[in-house]
C-alpha cells in the first residue's frame, strides 16, 4: 500500500514557498509599496484589493526612509490594520536600505521582479508610460498576488541569477567581484 499523496516534489516546494509568502503577507497587515529612485521615491498604502489607502511622495534618498515607514505604519493602524508588510522592486541597490529599514522595525519585506512590473503596467492601461505612483501600485498588487518573493530568497547575488536562469557566479567559474 503507498502513502504517497500525488503531489510531485515541486508541488509541495511551491506550496511551502506560498505558505511563507502568506506569512509575510498576513491579511492583518496593509501593504506599503516603494517605488525606489535616486533622490524621490514613492510609496502607496494598499489593502490587500489593492485599494490605496494613502499615497505619498517624499524627497529622499533610499537611506533615509524610516519617517515613510513610521508614516506607513501610523496611516495602516488608522485604517485598522495590524502592521505594514513592505514590497519593493529589487533594482539597484537601493532595495537594500529598505530591507535594512524594515528589518529593524520587525516588518517583513517582499521584493517583486522588475520585469513583472513591467509587463503588469503594459496589460493595465497599454501603454509604456512609467509613472512612480502608478507603479507603486503595480508593486503593491503584485506583492500580494503571489508574484513576490521573500527578502530571503534575494540575499545572495547568486540566488536572483538563478531564478532568472542566468548562470553566474561560482557556477560559471567565478567573477571579479567574488572574494573567493
Amino acid at each position: 500500500m503507498s502513502d504517497r499523496t500525488g503531489l510531485s516534489r515541486s508541488d509541495r516546494n511551491r506550496n511551502a514557498r506560498l505558505a511563507r509568502l502568506r506569512q509575510l503577507l498576513p491579511p492583518e497587515n496593509a501593504i506599503v509599496a516603494i517605488d525606489l529612485a535616486d533622490t524621490k521615491q514613492a510609496a502607496v498604502v494598499t489593502d490587500h484589493d489593492s485599494r490605496v489607502i494613502a499615497r505619498r511622495r517624499v524627497t529622499a534618498g533610499a537611506w533615509e526612509l524610516g519617517e515613510l515607514l513610521d508614516w506607513s505604519m501610523m496611516v495602516a493602524k488608522a485604517a485598522g490594520f495590524a502592521s505594514v508588510t513592505v514590497a519593493c522592486e529589487p533594482t539597484g541597490h537601493r532595495w537594500r536600505v529598505p530591507d535594512q529599514l524594515a528589518a529593524g522595525w520587525g516588518l517583513a519585506l517582499v521584493c517583486v521582479q522588475p520585469l513583472l512590473v513591467y509587463r503588469a503596467r503594459e496589460g493595465e492601461d497599454l501603454t509604456f508610460d512609467k509613472s512612480d505612483p502608478k507603479d507603486a501600485v503595480i508593486i503593491a498588487r503584485l506583492a500580494w498576488s503571489r508574484s513576490a518573493r521573500p527578502r530571503t530568497a534575494w540575499a545572495s547575488p547568486w540566488n536572483w541569477a538563478s531564478a532568472s536562469g542566468t548562470v553566474v557566479g561560482p557556477a560559471a567559474g567565478g567573477c571579479r567581484s567574488c572574494s573567493a
